[in-house]
């Protein structure tokens, strides 16, 4: 390692000044794809995250527009049922204000299959 590091000394007027420079590096130098990478990934992480809070962010609205559409769907739904539901009581109310005819007896009277009748 002491060969790598040469002492230079600095301008004239400073004397006491010296310089240490490396003539040679310790390490491999990166390939293109590893250098690529190093210099894209880093730049990529605030777009991914933003990318993903968009997304994140629409499909959140997404799904509140459709439970909102569903909700108004049951709501004219359940008002359909009611209506129906009024519109046969009033039938049943108007049945039995109106008396019907009784169905004839059996001749016989009591029913043998019935005991309790």
């Amino acid at each position: 390692m002491q060969r790598a590091l040469r002492h230079i000394k600095g301008h004239p007027k400073s004397l006491h000044t010296s310089m240490t420079i490396r003539w040679y590096s310790t390490e491999k130098p990166k390939s293109p794809h590893a250098q690529w990478y190093s210099d894209v990934l880093p730049a990529m992480v605030p777009i991914f995250l933003l990318g993903s809070a968009v997304y994140l962010g629409l499909q959140l609205a997404q799904t509140r527009l459709s439970h909102e559409k569903y909700m108004i769907e049951a709501q004219e739904r359940a008002e359909i049922l009611e209506a129906q539901i009024d519109a046969l009581q009033r039938s049943r109310e108007r049945d039995t204000e109106i008396p019907s005819p009784k169905s004839p007896k059996s001749p016989s009277g009591n029913s043998k299959w019935r005991l309790w009748s």
